[in-house]
Parts: C-alpha cells; structure tokens; sequence
C-alpha cells in the first residue's frame, strides 16, 4: 500500500518540487497534509467514499493510505493542482487533464447513486385517471 510520503512526494514532484531540487520545510508540509484532508472531505462530501483516514496533526507521513491503489495517481495529480498556487506554481495542462482523469476513473468507481424510492400503491383521487374509469 502507499503512504502518505508518496502520495505527497508525488504531488510536490508534479508540480517541479522534487526533494534533490529543493527543501519543502516543514510547515509545507503540514500545510500539504491539510489541503489532503481537506481535498478529500471533499470528495467524500460529493459522493465519493475511499475510506481516507485523515491525519491525525502530527507529523508521521509513514502512515499507510487506506485508499484503494487505483486511486492513488488521482490523489496526488488532484492534490498537485490544488498544491501549485501555493508555491507560485502554475498547473501544466497535462498536469490537469490527469487528475481530471482520474477524479472521473474513482467517480465511477465509487459514487454510490441513492435508488428513486416511489409510492407501491396507487394514490386515487383527483387526477388518477385508472380512478376515474372505473369509479362508481
């Protein structure tokens, strides 16, 4: 499974911060750990569950992911793009249409859409037309 590290890692590489290039102090850190969180409240509010458990605020990022691996390419390319701003970075396109990729690859493999719960009976009354054909 991945860790946390990676996942991280990963976004920053995306985005031209590679750890042999530059230092990401550590206040970029916790600040990368909180817009996960946040980015993945998110999706979790919008219908997507992967069963993410947040960070617990320190800073242990050897902590496995308990995401699904099909979704980790995702995470970090989504996470890279909310993450480049922040570093006056600017989100290359290719950058952009993988993580739209593979947002829409974990949407259709986790959205859950709620059944249309309708009425077993027959309401009768005025406007039911099988009512009205055969009331006496």
């Amino acid at each position: 499974m991945t860790t946390r590290a990676v996942i991280l890692r990963r976004a920053f590489g995306r985005i031209g911060l590679t750890d042999y290039e530059f230092n990401v102090t550590p206040e970029e850190r916790a600040d990368a750990r909180v817009t996960l969180n946040a980015m993945m409240g998110e999706w979790l509010g919008s219908g997507i569950d992967l069963s993410y458990t947040p960070s617990d605020g320190t800073d242990n990022d050897a902590v496995e992911m308990t995401t699904p691996t099909y979704a980790d390419a995702a995470i970090w390319n989504n996470l890279a793009v909310r993450l480049a701003p922040d570093f006056g970075k600017v989100a290359l396109q290719d950058l952009r249409r993988d993580a739209k990729r593979g947002y829409d690859l974990v949407t259709a493999k986790t959205l859950v859409i709620p059944t249309d719960k309708r009425a077993t009976k027959r309401i009768y009354g005025a406007g039911d037309r099988f009512y009205r054909r055969f009331a006496y």
